[in-house]
């Protein structure tokens, strides 16, 4: 079960982790065009759920900052988002 729990965190990690990749560079966005920014975040969430109980390790501690770096990352552009492109 922890090996599992291991796998599927790194899997939600990348669901959430390459959409983000894809914005910053020129090669996806087209294909991205249709995810929510909400699908990632909870991507990140679960991740971080799902990796909290996997076997303890550099594995482990790695799946979890990377997931708590993709939830800020998602987060801060969320927040950009819905306050920074208000009309004044």
């Amino acid at each position: 079960m922890q090996d599992t729990s291991i796998k599927a965190g790194f899997i939600f990690f990348l669901l959430s982790v390459i959409p983000l990749i894809s914005i910053m560079s020129s090669w996806g966005i087209e294909f991205f065009n249709r995810v929510t920014i909400f699908i990632p975040v909870a991507c990140g969430i679960i991740g971080l759920i799902v990796s909290l109980y996997g076997k303890s390790g550099w594995i482990k501690f790695g799946l979890i900052v990377g997931n708590i770096l993709s939830i800020g990352t998602w987060a801060l552009l969320l927040f950009v988002a819905i306050f920074g492109f208000q009309a004044p």
